[in-house]
């Protein structure tokens, strides 16, 4: 329902922001985060002398074209920002983005906004298909060599954009959950730009072996990070050094949001091109994730959002069902027969079918260990990358099932 239109001023822009944050399964999280940017941007140009309007200015004024340019011009200009920085002016996009928010205030407070006409974006171009592969011979060659964590995380991230296509958004939405447990294939929430929450589709990627194999070293690394952040930790990306969110100091591990994604891709990069220049075959990484991400067409299933419940029974039963009978398997003292190598194909396929319909890992890995395989080795053999395991005991907050019934 519209605001109090009674409300005046930069309490009329926080009322709207409230309100429009609320509309469940049409505002995403980050747009959330751009409609409460814009309310303080503007409520900071009320206060100034060079706006036609002040604090007590009615609600319906705040939307007339003559101040709606001010707030633009001086938001343009870098001047209502909180803290100052070394490159203050702002560009085209997130000029595009003040206008998209200020029509969902107007909107909330239940008002015409006269905002100025924006030309449709010029097209990008993709990637030529033979840049992307020298640019995915680069991540190769950085594997070989990358060793500061900021690089480790940045090498994760681009190899999983090169077979996904993922946007800075999505991968910060990323959790543990979304890798499958052998970290072959990722679930990806897409979430193109200007679609609401509600439209917001789910798709399952393979993943490439550089991918694999860069995720297990960032597994190490975040595990490193995690230990000054307390309780649960399940986002994928997390910070490498502590910040501050307002007033509020927080620790290194903390989950990366898109402003923090971006920064931290491009401090990186520089890094590894500084480091990397000059060998034979090296072709400097664009230093926007945008550019590695254009082009990329991955071969993609899909999956629903939430599981079915049904469903979901069946398959978890079907993974219970295959642990017991590699946990037999393996109770017969003879390693890698042919019953224990079948055992182990099915259990992974039964793993892997469970992760795709969006069983949590920590519900499959209790259902492995009341089958039997309880510890590391018995889950490995299941088909569980070992750095996963520890991600995932160290996200539960108290350890594996098994481990919880030793303690008990």
């Amino acid at each position: 329902m519209p605001v109090d239109r009674s409300l005046k001023g930069a309490a009329a822009l926080f009322a709207a922001a409230t309100e429009v944050r609320s509309w469940q399964g049409e505002i995403s999280e980050a747009r959330g985060r751009q409609v409460r940017w814009v309310a303080g941007e503007y409520a900071r140009a009320l206060a100034r002398p060079d706006h036609p309007l002040d604090t007590d200015a009615e609600a319906g004024a705040l939307f007339r074209r003559d101040a709606v340019d001010t707030y633009l011009t001086l938001a343009g200009r870098g001047e209502l920002r909180v803290r100052r920085s070394a490159a203050p002016a702002s560009g085209d996009h997130s000029r595009q983005i003040r206008i998209e928010v200020l029509n969902l205030l107007a909107k909330a407070v239940g008002v015409h906004a006269e905002l100025p006409p924006q030309p449709d974006p010029a097209p990008k171009q993709p990637v030529p298909g033979r840049a992307r592969s020298l640019l995915r011979t680069s991540l190769e060659e950085a594997a070989d060599q990358v060793a500061r964590p900021g690089q480790i995380r940045m090498l994760a991230i681009g190899t999983v954009v090169s077979d996904t296509g993922a946007r800075s958004g999505e991968h910060c939405a990323c959790q543990l959950d979304d890798l499958a447990p052998s970290l072959e294939s990722i679930r990806i929430v897409r979430r193109p730009q200007g679609w609401s929450e509600a439209e917001a589709y789910v798709e399952l990627i393979a993943l490439s072996g550089l991918t694999r194999a860069a995720l297990r070293r960032w597994l190490a690394e975040r595990d490193a990070l995690l230990e000054q952040v307390r309780g649960s930790a399940s986002a994928l990306w997390v910070s490498l050094h502590a910040n501050h969110r307002g007033e509020y100091p927080v620790p290194p591990g903390t989950p990366l949001e898109t402003r923090g994604l971006y920064r931290a891709w491009t401090r990186a990069v520089q890094q590894t091109n500084d480091q990397m220049a000059g060998e034979p075959s090296w072709v400097p990484l664009p230093t926007r994730m945008e550019q590695l991400r254009r082009g990329v067409t991955p071969k993609a299933s899909p999956a629903p959002r939430q599981p079915d419940a049904e469903r979901a029974v069946a398959l978890l039963d079907d993974v219970a069902e295959c642990g017991r009978a590699l946990a037999a398997a393996r109770r017969s003292g003879e390693a890698d027969t042919t019953e224990e190598l079948e055992a182990r194909l099915a259990c992974r396929k039964a793993q892997h079918a469970a992760w795709a319909e969006g069983i949590e890992h920590r519900v499959q890995l209790s259902a492995l260990a009341e089958a039997g395989l309880a510890d590391t080795s018995g889950l490995t053999s299941a088909g569980w990358e070992p750095a996963m395991l520890k991600a995932v005991e160290r996200a539960t907050g108290w350890g594996r099932p098994s481990k919880a019934k030793a303690a008990s």
